[in-house]
C-alpha cells in the first residue's frame, strides 16, 4: 500500500475534505467518551465491508496519481483531532465547519466520533478531478475545513464562530499528557525543552538543503573494478544488510564479516580496502553499546595488530555507525589522528532516542563526506548512548583541526544545543567525527538506513529514488578508485 504524510502541503488546496463510510457519528468507545466519563452504547462499526474496500482502494489510487498531498484518519480522536493534528505539523490555521444537520448537542458527535474515514488535502491542480473521481466511486465526502490566514483553529456553526484558539495553545494542551509522563520518567529538563519548542515559530522543523546530483540515478561505476568492503558486525548488530546494500549499489563487493571470523583468522582484513562497522545492539548494549565489541579486539593481540595495520594502510577507509561508532572510538589509539575522539555515554534525555533528526555536514577532512559541506539533511538516529564526552582540550583540538564532521542543527543550520533537536546532549551538537587524514569517519546517526528516499519518514518532494546520504557510499568508491 502507498502512504502519504500528515504535513499540510503548500501545493495543496486550502480546503480539507472528509471522506466517510457512514453518516452516523457514534461516540461509544471514543476518547471523548473516556475524558467526559460518559456512558455511550453505540460504537462505530464497519457496516459495509465492500464500501471500506472501495474507500481504501480509491485513496490508494488518488495517492498514486499524486492528487492527494496530505491525509489523516479520524479514528483516533475524531474529526477535530485529525484537523488540529494536521494544523500542528506546520502551525497552519484552520476553520472547521459543522454541517447544518449537526447542531446543538450533536456538534460533539460530529467533531469527536471515531467513525471510519479520513481528512484529505487534495493537490490544488487536481481537486476538481479528485472530487469527480470520488463521485464516480460513490464515496461520500464533504468539505470539513479551510485554511485560515492566521495560526488560529476555529469552529464555525451556522456561519458563526463558536470556538477559537491558537494552534500553539492547542498543541500544548494536546502534548500535556506526554510532557507530564516524560517529566516524571525521563530527564525533566529535556522534557521541558521539547514542550517549549512548540512555541518557537522560527523553527521550521526538518529541512533539506543539498546539491546531491544522483537522486534519480546513480553514476556509472566501473564494473571491472569492485573494491572489497568488510561489513563488520558483532553479536546483536542488526544494520549489516542496509550497509551492505548501500555499498553494493555504489560499486563495491561487500562481504559479511562477523567478529568471530576475525578471531578465527586475524589476517582476514588484508583482503579489504574498506571497513564498515555497523549499528544495532552489540552484546544487547549491556556492556556499553560498543564496549564489549571493542574489548574483544583490544584484548586479542593478533586481532588488535590486524586492525592497527589496516588503519595505518593509506589505501583504506573506515566507517563506523552507532554501535560501530562507539566501538571505533574505543579503538582510537589504533587509528592515526583519532586520539581526540570522545567516549559516547548515556543520552542526556535518559532515554533511547529513535527519531528523524536534522544534521548539518561540517567542513572536515572526511573522505566519505567530501563535497557535502553545508548540507542540511534529516537522518535516522537510534541510540541510547550517543552523548559525546571529551577529555580536556580534546574538543577544541577537534574543532581547530576540522575533525568534527556532523552536527545536530536547527532548521536554519545553527548548531542545536537543546532537546530534542539535539537528541543526546552532545556538546556543539557533535554526532560525527573524522580522523586527522579523513580516512576514518564515525557517526552516531544511521545514513545506511536512509540512503533511499522512501526510507525516511519525511522527505522533500524533490528527492527521487536516492537521498543525499547515498553520497557517502559514492565517495567511498571514488576514494577506492583513486587509492
Amino acid at each position: 500500500s502507498l502512504a502519504i504524510t500528515t504535513e499540510f502541503n503548500e501545493n495543496g488546496s486550502k480546503d480539507l475534505y472528509q471522506l466517510f463510510l457512514t453518516d452516523q457519528s457514534r461516540l461509544g468507545g471514543s476518547i471523548f467518551e473516556e475524558v467526559t466519563s460518559s456512558s455511550i452504547q453505540e460504537v462505530p462499526d464497519i457496516d459495509d465491508v465492500e464500501s471500506l474496500r472501495t474507500l481504501f482502494n480509491s485513496i490508494q489510487e488518488l495517492i498514486q496519481r499524486g492528487w492527494i498531498v496530505a491525509l489523516h484518519d479520524i479514528s483516533d480522536g475524531g474529526l477535530f483531532t485529525a484537523v488540529t493534528e494536521l494544523s500542528f505539523t506546520n502551525k497552519v490555521g484552520m476553520e472547521i465547519f459543522i454541517p447544518e444537520n449537526f447542531q446543538n448537542e450533536s456538534k460533539m458527535q460530529y467533531l469527536f466520533a471515531e467513525e471510519t474515514g479520513a481528512v484529505i488535502q487534495f493537490h490544488n491542480e487536481f481537486e476538481d478531478q479528485a472530487l469527480e473521481f470520488l463521485k464516480q466511486k460513490n464515496i461520500e465526502y464533504q468539505k470539513c475545513a479551510s485554511q485560515r490566514s492566521d495560526a488560529q483553529i476555529s469552529i464555525s456553526s451556522n456561519d458563526k464562530v463558536v470556538f477559537s484558539d491558537s494552534a500553539v495553545n492547542l498543541e500544548k494542551i494536546w502534548n500535556e499528557t506526554s510532557y507530564s509522563i516524560k517529566s516524571s520518567r525521563d530527564n525533566p529538563v529535556s522534557a521541558k525543552a521539547e514542550h517549549d519548542l512548540i512555541e518557537k515559530f522560527d523553527d521550521q522543523g526538518l529541512v533539506a538543503k543539498d546539491n546531491f546530483q544522483f537522486s534519480s540515478q546513480l553514476p556509472a561505476f566501473n564494473k571491472n573494478l569492485k573494491p572489497k568492503v568488510a561489513i563488520f558486525r558483532e553479536q546483536g548488530v542488526n544494520g549489516q544488510n542496509e550497509m551492505a546494500t548501500a555499498f553494493m549499489l555504489a560499486g563495491f563487493e561487500a562481504s559479511d564479516i562477523h567478529m568471530q571470523d576475525l578471531l578465527d583468522n586475524p589476517s582476514l582484513l588484508l583482503e579489504f580496502q574498506g571497513l564498515a562497522a555497523c549499528g544495532g545492539f552489540s552484546y544487547g548494549d549491556v556492556l556499553g553499546a560498543g564496549g564489549g565489541w571493542s574489548s574483544s579486539i583490544s584484548y586479542n593481540t593478533a586481532v588488535r595488530d590486524s586492525f592497527e595495520y589496516f588503519f595505518n594502510r593509506n589505501d583504506t577507509f573506515t566507517f563506523g555507525v552507532c554501535n560501530g561508532c562507539q566501538m571505533l572510538s574505543n579503538l582510537k589509539k589504533l587509528i592515526p589522528g583519532a586520539e581526540n575522539w570522545p567516549k559516547f555515554l548515556w543520552n542526556e534525555s535518559d532515554q533511547f532516542e529513535a527519531r528523524l533528526s536534522q544534521v548539518t555536514i561540517a567542513k572536515s577532512k572526511s573522505v566519505l563526506l567530501d563535497g557535502m559541506e553545508g548540507w542540511q539533511i534529516p537522518v535516522a538516529v537510534a541510540h541510547g548512548e550517543g552523548r559525546a564526552s571529551f577529555k580536556k582540550d580534546a574538543l577544541k583540538n577537534l574543532l581547530d583541526q576540522k575533525q568534527v564532521s556532523v552536527q545536530f542543527s536547527d532548521s536554519k543550520g545553527v548548531v542545536a544545543s537543546s532537546y530534542p533537536l539535539n537528541p543526546n546532549g552532545s556538546p556543539e551538537g557533535i554526532t560525527g567525527l573524522t580522523s586527522m587524514d579523513g580516512r576514518a569517519t564515525i557517526m552516531m546517526p544511521h545514513p545506511e538506513r536512509v540512503f533511499r528516499s522512501q526510507q525516511l519518514s519525511w522527505k522533500p518532494s524533490q528527492w527521487k529514488e536516492y537521498s543525499p546520504w547515498m553520497q557517502i557510499f559514492i565517495n567511498a568508491y571514488k576514494f577506492s578508485q583513486e587509492s
